[in-house]
């Protein structure tokens, strides 16, 4: 890229010959026309077989990136938080060979860290669609454990692909159960729940537990 000073013809915009040129705040700047790209051959079944997995963990993890922003909190230099999230679950929660790769929603891990995790959740719905999670804080806590860690809930409608309910800050570690809303029981199909800490200072996370798939009483 270059800018230029108008000669005696004058100032002139647009493209001449393979340069473009146009103005730009209070300079003329002329620059390279694009070129047409020829089509990219389809690859080896190796390289194919690597994209199409990473397309299909990017989509399924980009409904969820309000999550992940708080489930990998501590970011690697020059890595987000979902180009985190996408490298943890493209070796682990893809099954299926290509052209037929799949999510396995419980292999997925919406968040990773040294945080100590949730110990023996369970969920459970009542005749009344009210779902209560439950664990269990162990009589002796490791170190850097801390009572005050925020208990964050995530439920997925595989009917609903777009609907997503994220809950943070709705319970503590030391509570040990939380009940969730009535409103949760809106969502449709097969709903997937996984659960997770957060440090109070949102710097550290705990490893996620997946709960299960469950199915809600439609009266």
């Amino acid at each position: 890229m270059a800018h230029y000073q108008p000669g005696p013809l004058g100032e002139f915009r647009g493209g001449v010959g393979g340069i473009i040129v146009y103005r730009w705040r209070h300079l003329k700047i002329g620059r390279s026309s694009p070129t047409k790209k020829k089509r990219k051959k389809k690859g080896s079944e190796s390289q194919q077989t690597q994209r199409s997995r990473l397309g299909v963990i990017s989509r399924y993890l980009s409904k969820f990136t309000l999550v992940i922003r708080d489930g990998f909190p501590s970011k690697r230099m020059k890595m987000t938080s979902m180009n985190a999230a996408v490298k943890e679950n493209y070796h682990t929660a893809l099954v299926g060979e290509f052209p037929n790769i799949e999510v396995a929603d419980a292999l997925i891990q919406l968040s990773k860290g040294s945080l100590d995790h949730i110990y023996r959740p369970t969920l459970h719905i009542s005749e009344e669609d009210i779902v209560t999670v439950k664990w269990t804080n162990p009589q002796h806590q490791k170190l850097n454990v801390d009572d005050e860690d925020v208990v964050h809930l995530v439920f997925y409608s595989d009917e609903l692909r777009r609907r997503q309910m994220f809950y943070d800050t709705q319970a503590k570690r030391a509570d040990g159960f939380i009940e969730m809303p009535a409103y949760v029981s809106f969502m449709k199909g097969q709903v997937h729940a996984w659960m997770f800490l957060v440090s109070v200072d949102g710097k550290r996370a705990s490893n996620c537990r997946y709960l299960g798939s469950f199915s809600f009483n439609k009266k």
